[in-house]
Formats: C-alpha cells, sequence, structure tokens
C-alpha cells in the first residue's frame, strides 16, 4: 500500500490503516460532558535507540533463526519445504440499499505440513470495525485544542457500528455441523478428528455483514459516496479466510491493530459475485461468464484493446453517466470470476464506472491492463491509469525476472487514501479538481501509487511474506523497484530509495530499527517503506553494485516466487548469490538506529625528506615561507638594531643559515643512496605526491568510503573503499592517498550514496554555506506575523503558503486573454466613430 500524503488534521486521529500512515497514533474517544476539555501536556518522546554493539562487523548469526531443512542456511526452500493451501468456492451478493454483503462459501484445506491439526483458524476481517475490536481498542487520541466535526464523527463511529460478520451454517462436507469460537475476529473451528499430514478437509459457512462508509470508518475496504448519492464498492478481506499455518510460528493469529497487514495461504478461487444489473465489476481472477455480463459491444470493444496501440473504451463516459441517474436498480447480475494460486481475492463494483483497458504484449501472450473510475477521475485516470499500470508490468516483469503470470491487472479510484493492492486489482486515490485541473504533484502521484499498488502483485502477491510481522519485505522492496519504473517513465518521477532523503529520518526521534514489528512502528512510512528501499538502492549502488546486486536480487525472487519468505531467508540469499558477507550491513541497518557520519579531518601533504640537500634546503625555504608573519615584527621593520650599531656584537649566527648546503650533508645523502638498490632508487626517483587523509565518523554506522579528489587543475577522481575499512577502528583512521597532481581538496561520499547524516563537513577545506533569507513586506492593514517561537506565536508554527495549481492559473490565463480579445472585437474603430471635424 502507499500511504497517503494529507495536511494534518486539527485534531489528530491516527486510524491504525496503512493509508493514514503518516499520522502517529490512533483513536480512543470518549464522549464527555458539555463544557470539559482535555490538555495534553507535551512529554520528551522515549527513546528508540538501538545500538549497533561493540563490534559492528560481528557475525548476526546470534539474530537469525537456525537453518533446517525447510529452510536452508544459503537462503534458498530446501527438500522439506511446505506451505498449506487453502481454495475457496463463493457465492456472494451486494445489497445496495442496505449497503450488506452476504455470501455462502466452501472451503478446501490442504494439510501439507509433517504435523497434525485438530482445529482450524479464519479470519474475520469485518470485525476489525466492531466496538470491541483490538483495533478500535487500541485507538488514542490527540488534539490541538479543536477539531473538525468530520474527525468527531470519525472518532465516535467506531463505538457503535455493528460491523461485525455474523457466521452461521459452519458445517462439514457431509452437512455436520461444526463447533467452533468466535473472539477478536477469529474463527476456530474444532475438527472431527485431527486433520493428518498430506490429508485435507472440506467445510462450508454463511455469513454476512454491513459495509462500512469509509468516510466514516476509512480502510481498506468499504464503500464511498460520491456526491450525486451513488457509491463505488471496493471490497476486500470480504468472506472468512483462512489463517497462515507456517513451519516458523505454527497458527499466525496476531490480531490486526491497523498497520501489520495479512499472512494469508495460496490457493484457487471459484467466485460469483450477485450486483445491480446496471453495475461494473473488476475482480481478482479471468471473467467466466462474459456473454452473461458484458454487452455485444462491450465484448468487441474487449477484443478490440488487446491488439490497440493505446487504451480503448470499454464503458464510456457518456454510458457511464447515464446510469448514475438512477441510485440502486432492483435486477441484479451475476459475474464469476476463476483465480489460480492467488493469496486473496478483492472486487470492485459501481455503475458509475467508465472502463477502459489495453493489451499489453508480454513474454509472448498478452495482459490486459484496464482501469475503473467515475468521471470524477477524468481528465487525468483517463490519460495516466492504464499506462501507469502497464509500466508496472513490463518493468517489475524486468527487474524481478519473475514476467507478470495472471491474465489481467486493473487500477480502481476510490475507497481508499493513498492505494492498497490486492491479486491483480488495486484501489487508488488521487484525482483531479472538480473543475478538471490537477497540480503536477497530484498527476505524479497518480501515477506513483498506481506504479507502487500494481508493483504489489510481486511483493507480497508473489513473493508471500508475512506482512503480519514484517512489513518492509514486501512495501520496502516495492518502493524500491517502483522507483525503476518512476525513472523509465520521467526523470523527475523516480525517486524512491535516495539515500539524501533519508537523512532526516535517522536522527529523528521515531526512528526505530526496520526489524521492528509494523504496529509498533512510529512512523512507518519513513521506515518500512523508504529505509528499507533506501538499503536496497546503497547494496545496488554502492556495496555490491549493480551486476551483482541485480543477479543476486531475482535469485530471490526466483527462490521465494509463490513461497513465503523470512526475513533471514533474504539476508541468506543475498550473501549467498552475491559472494560478499553482508553480516555488517544487515546488523546495522535492519537491526540497529545506528547512523553514518563520516568526516574528512584533515588532509596533509607528506613530504620524503631522503636527505638529498638541495631539496632539503628549498624544501626548508618553502614552510619557512609559508609561515604567517608577524604583525609585530612587521611593524618594527624599520626600529633601529643594535647589532646594526655596534658591529662587535656580531658572530658567526648572524649569517648562519641553517637551510646551507654542506659538505657533511652532502657526503651524508651519497653514503646513504650507495646502501639503496636500484629498486629502492627508483622509488624515491617517483614524483608522485602523497598526501594522508584523517577521516572520523561521528555515527556508529560502517559503510564503504567514497573519496572525490580535486586537482589543482580543476580534474576530478572518485576512489572507492569497502566498508571493512572501519574493521579495526570504527571511529577513525588515516588513508595515504597518492597522486599525480596537486589535490585541491578531499570530499567524502561526493554522491551522498551513503545516508550521511551530516554532509557540511565531508570536505576539507570546508566550504561556505549558503542559506536563502526571503524578503517579505506586509501589504497595508496587514498584522505583521511574528516567526515562530516569539510570544504568541507556536514553535511549531511553518509559513503560511497559498496552494498553487498552475493548470488551474493557466486556465484562467486563457479565459482572461479570451474575454480581452472578444471586448476588443465588439470595440468600434475610434476614427470611424467620430464625427469629422469642421
Amino acid at each position: 500500500m502507499r500511504p497517503a500524503e494529507t495536511s494534518m488534521p486539527s485534531a489528530t486521529f491516527i486510524f491504525p490503516t496503512r493509508q493514514l500512515l503518516h499520522l502517529t497514533c490512533a483513536i480512543l474517544l470518549a464522549v464527555l460532558p458539555a463544557g470539559i476539555s482535555i490538555a495534553a501536556e507535551d512529554a520528551p518522546a522515549p527513546s528508540n535507540t538501538s545500538p549497533i554493539g561493540v563490534d559492528p562487523f560481528q557475525q548476526i548469526d546470534s539474530l537469525l533463526p537456525t537453518p533446517t531443512e525447510s529452510r536452508l542456511a544459503s537462503g534458498a526452500p530446501g527438500p522439506a519445504y511446505w506451505q498449506q493451501k487453502a481454495s475457496y468456492k463463493v457465492d456472494v451478493t451486494l445489497d445496495e440499499d442496505k449497503r450488506r454483503l452476504k455470501g455462502f462459501e466452501r472451503v478446501h484445506y490442504e494439510n501439507n505440513s509433517p504435523h497434525s491439526l485438530s482445529y482450524l483458524w479464519l479470519q474475520l476481517q469485518p470485525d476489525t470495525y466492531t466496538p470491541d475490536s483490538p483495533a478500535t481498542l487500541t485507538r488514542t487520541w490527540s488534539d490541538n485544542g479543536s477539531v473538525s466535526i468530520g474527525d468527531l464523527q470519525r472518532a465516535l463511529t467506531p463505538e457503535t457500528f455493528a460491523g461485525g460478520m455474523i457466521i452461521s451454517g459452519v458445517k462439514d462436507a457431509t452437512g455436520k455441523p461444526l463447533k467452533t469460537m468466535i473472539h477478536q475476529g477469529l474463527l476456530k473451528i474444532e475438527l472431527p478428528a485431527p486433520l493428518a499430514p498430506r490429508s485435507s478437509f472440506d467445510f462450508e459457512l454463511a455469513w454476512e455483514y454491513a459495509i462500512n462508509d469509509i468516510k466514516l470508518l476509512p480502510g481498506r475496504t468499504g464503500y464511498e459516496m460520491l456526491d450525486d448519492g451513488n457509491a463505488i464498492y471496493g471490497l476486500a478481506y470480504w468472506y472468512p479466510r483462512m489463517c497462515a499455518y507456517t513451519d516458523y510460528g505454527g497458527w499466525r493469529t496476531k490480531q490486526f491493530i491497523g498497520r501489520g497487514e495479512f499472512t494469508v495461504e495460496f490457493g484457487d478461487y471459484d467466485v460469483t459475485i450477485h450486483v445491480p444489473a446496471d453495475h461494473a465489476v473488476a475482480a481478482t481472477g479471468e471473467l467466466m461468464n462474459p456473454e452473461e455480463a458484458l454487452t455485444p459491444e462491450q465484448r468487441e470493444r474487449l477484443k478490440k484493446s488487446d491488439t490497440s496501440d493505446a487504451p480503448v473504451f470499454i464503458v464510456t463516459k457518456d454510458e457511464a453517466e447515464a446510469k448514475r441517474k438512477v441510485k440502486t436498480f432492483p435486477q441484479h447480475k451475476a459475474w464469476r470470476f476463476k483465480a489460480e494460486n492467488v493469496r486473496d481475492f478483492a472486487f470492485a463494483t459501481s455503475r458509475t464506472f467508465v472502463v477502459d483497458a489495453w493489451g499489453v504484449p508480454l513474454n509472448g501472450r498478452t495482459v490486459r491492463c484496464m482501469s475503473l473510475y467515475p468521471k470524477e477521475g477524468m481528465p487525468l485516470w483517463d490519460k495516466y491509469a492504464t499506462h501507469s499500470v502497464a509500466q508496472a508490468i513490463e518493468v517489475y516483469s524486468e527487474v524481478t525476472g519473475i514476467p507478470y503470470p495472471w491474465p489481467h491487472c486493473t487500477a480502481v479510484m476510490g475507497i481508499v487514501s493513498g492505494g492498497m493492492e490486492y491479486p491483480m486489482i488495486n484501489f487508488n486515490s488521487p484525482k483531479p479538481e472538480k473543475d478538471g485541473t490537477y497540480t503536477e504533484t497530484v498527476k505524479n502521484r497518480l501515477i506513483s501509487v498506481i506504479i507502487h499498488e500494481t508493483g504489489h502483485n510481486w511483493f507480497p502477491m508473489i513473493i508471500n511474506n508475512d506482512e503480519r510481522h514484517w512489513m518492509w519485505l514486501d512495501e520496502g522492496f516495492n518502493q524500491f523497484v517502483q522507483g525503476f519504473a518512476e525513472r523509465a517513465w520521467k526523470r523527475r518521477l523516480g525517486k524512491s530509495g535516495e539515500p539524501s532523503k533519508i537523512t532526516e529520518y535517522l536522527v529523528n526521534p521515531a526512528h526505530q530499527p526496520i526489524m521492528t514489528q509494523p504496529d509498533n512502528l512510529k512512523d512507518v512510512g519513513r521506515n518500512a517503506y523508504a529505509k528499507t528501499s533506501t538499503g536496497l538502492t546503497m547494496l545496488r549502488e554502492t556495496i555490491l553494485g549493480r551486476e551483482v546486486f541485480d543477479a543476486a536480487f531475482k535469485e530471490y525472487c526466483r527462490r521465494w516466487a509463490f513461497k513465503r519468505p523470512e526475513p533471514a531467508d533474504f539476508f541468506r540469499t543475498m550473501e549467498d548469490a552475491s559472494g560478499f558477507d553482508l553480516d555488517w550491513f544487515w546488523r546495522g541497518w535492519f537491526f540497529s538506529t545506528s547512523s553514518n557520519d563520516v568526516e574528512v579531518l584533515a588532509v596533509t601533504r607528506r613530504l620524503l625528506q631522503t636527505g638529498d640537500p638541495a631539496k632539503d634546503k628549498e624544501r626548508d625555504d618553502r614552510k619557512e615561507a609559508k609561515l604567517p608573519p608577524s604583525l609585530t615584527e612587521e611593524r618594527d621593520a624599520n626600529l633601529a638594531k643594535r647589532v646594526d650599531k655596534y658591529d662587535m656584537l656580531k658572530d658567526f649566527y648572524d649569517t648562519y643559515d641553517p637551510h646551507a648546503i654542506t659538505e657533511k650533508k652532502v657526503d651524508r645523502y651519497q653514503k646513504f643512496m650507495e646502501r639503496l638498490t636500484p629498486e629502492e632508487k627508483a622509488t624515491l626517483a617517483n614524483h608522485q605526491l602523497l598526501y594522508e587523509v584523517r577521516i572520523r565518523n561521528n555515527g556508529e554506522l560502517p559503510m564503504p568510503l567514497i573519496l572525490q579528489l580535486e586537482f589543482d587543475d580543476g580534474s576530478k577522481e572518485i576512489r572507492r573503499y569497502p566498508a571493512e575499512i572501519w574493521r579495526l577502528d570504527g571511529a577513525e583512521f588515516s588513508k595515504l592517498l597518492i597522486t599525480a597532481k596537486p589535490l585541491k581538496s578531499v570530499m567524502a561520499d561526493p554522491y551522498n550514496e551513503t545516508a550521511d547524516i551530516n554532509y557540511s563537513n565531508n570536505r576539507f577545506p570546508r566550504t561556505i554555506a549558503e542559506t536563502d533569507l526571503t524578503i517579505t513586506k506586509p501589504t497595508s492593514g496587514e498584522p505583521r506575523t511574528p516567526r515562530p517561537g516569539t510570544p504568541n506565536t507556536p514553535a511549531s508554527a511553518a509559513p503560511s503558503s497559498d496552494a498553487s495549481n498552475p493548470m488551474r492559473e493557466h486556465q484562467e490565463e486563457l479565459r482572461r486573454k479570451e474575454q480581452a480579445a472578444k471586448k476588443a472585437e465588439k470595440k468600434p474603430d475610434s476614427a470611424e466613430a467620430k464625427p469629422e471635424q469642421k
């Protein structure tokens, strides 16, 4: 999922949902009597520091699980690797009037483990929206003294909304009722007899629940009301799903409280969806009944889109707009979808949808890229959405080495704030203003969000990591590969994983180790997403190099495609496939909060003193000439000297030159040279220059050392040294540089590729820093705005700025010019209008 980027409301409600990741806590609201207010005192943030340890190069074997025949020491799945499989046959109906979903499902569960199971666990995700759910009960409250009515509604609704699943008819394949227990969003089914290894169990159940209004209960699923009273339904986690049973943790039943997402099993799906007959539907899987679900014209358009050179409208804007005249439709239509070897199933449905499609060639077959959006998404979605899907499909297939395996990939507008991913389908929020204009930021965000959510088809839909415990294994990896797709779209678009962008987080009190469980992270976006992506970028660009990294990363993707990797499997695979010992990097970047701050302390030219009298005199004279002058001596230059007045006071030392060439010095030098071998004489005859560079790391995190040498003639040279240069003394060392030309300066990490937290001390000699000083002048009658930190102004106040929409400003300018031109045409010529003067 892509976190939302919205402004901070007056009252901060942190819903533990990933689309509000930029907030910092969740809501728990008590209804207070009138006149009572709550004041929260600022408290110092607790320290999240996790030091790297005494030896940053210590091996991390003690931090990783012991290898087994299921998960090998090489990081590969072993001969004993296993995972469960859960397949579903579902029949579900949307009640548009009551905003409810009602369904019936049959589950075929395959126990591929070597263990006997006496019970099964299922997730009931809609129970998240009940007053007594862990997600509701763990929400906290924060405000700055005011609250918007919308935020207040969102705070109150979870306390009363009855959104949990109503479960009934839990039976085995023979129709015999099964003993069950439901608590905190989990359904436990007691089996009549232990389920033996390599055997299966079939059962069925019915369920229904009230769908959440995302305006009041934001999340990853629900319905979104549009201004005309119609709704978009984006439904995910809408059916009881099997919990994962794993080789490393048994049943994964950790409660969902908002951020740690989902751990589920692969399986096959056969889903029939009953919706109002005027709806358009998109879903995981392939549509099995297009003759019943689509009109002949829509089927013909779809066929045309497969070979078109641009997206083709399947449902046009006019066709969608005509259906919006009604808010409900009594007749229903069935849409049947089948999907094989996927880990989940989601669908979207609405009568408001405009639909376009485009067939993209990939490895000898065609992948259908599609977008569904209401007219409110135009003119933005119709131009960029499907292209963004296609861009992700093409780039991710290349970078991971795993071609997109399914028949279609679809982007849908609505439901979430930001974006959310599911197999073959994703929901996204960016859209233009109501007047049809949009900022460049919104356009780029739409492209980036759709690329990101489409990319999740690889992480975690193919490489099926345990999101509940290790969010970074999919979000961080996905954001990393997203950068490839963005850079291949437009140069200024792709900034994912830039080390210079993460340094502010590394020194923030909210900084935590990447290995932190996601529900406990204070800043998910900059941790699981950005810091992980940055780490992969540094591995590729700086530590391993592109060729080595790309081969190792593809090997990881290949090994764990359609399997469930742990962090140790990634760490071990990257070392195994690259041939590098990276324990120092895993320890420092993933397990600690240490940072890197390289400082160039000094650069000294080292002059070889061989004893040659002529060279020694030249060198000594040059040193003496460089000494700073004495102010007193300069001012006393014309002062009469006593020794000049009385010659008798002068002796040998008044004319003595300590640098003078003497016979003794010459003889000593000649004898020294006679003792040298020809090779040693050649070494002394080398005219290269020697410089000692003194380097210190003010942080604890070792990183490769990159030095840029700038010479007197303006030329530059980059020299790279591996991180192991810090192994013996992690704080400070000297490096001897040999050059052919005189040095002008030395700069560490010139491309800022190691996330150095203090770039001002990287260069020697230091440069004068430049900062902006903005000049303002209040307009007449406008009160002066005190600077932040002065009386009556919060210390955290930021300078105000008017929102800019260049597209709207451009359109307004065109309208003004057009109006001016029309006025000019109507105005008669002054010469013709005046009567002739006599």
